[in-house]
């Protein structure tokens, strides 16, 4: 994980974490998608998000792997 800084201030905003190379952010002991908000410490606009097409690809890889556990579950 790297950590996510304002432009301005360089505070620390949070840091990316990867699923299946998809990158989230994590921040205050969330994983986030989308946000919309201001630094805390500059009031600069900060934006995240990641695109509902690449979202959608990993919840479909997450179902087949799913799929492809619960068959082998039943060998």
């Amino acid at each position: 994980m790297s950590e996510v800084t304002c432009p301005v201030c360089k505070n620390v905003i949070g840091r990316t974490y990867y699923i299946d190379g998809v990158a989230f952010l994590d921040c205050g002991g969330v994983i986030v998608r989308d946000m919309k908000a201001n630094c805390k410490q500059c009031g600069r606009a900060i934006f995240w998000c990641v695109p509902d097409v690449r979202l959608e690809r990993l919840i479909k890889r997450m179902l087949k792997n799913r799929e492809t556990y619960a068959a082998d579950d039943n060998c």
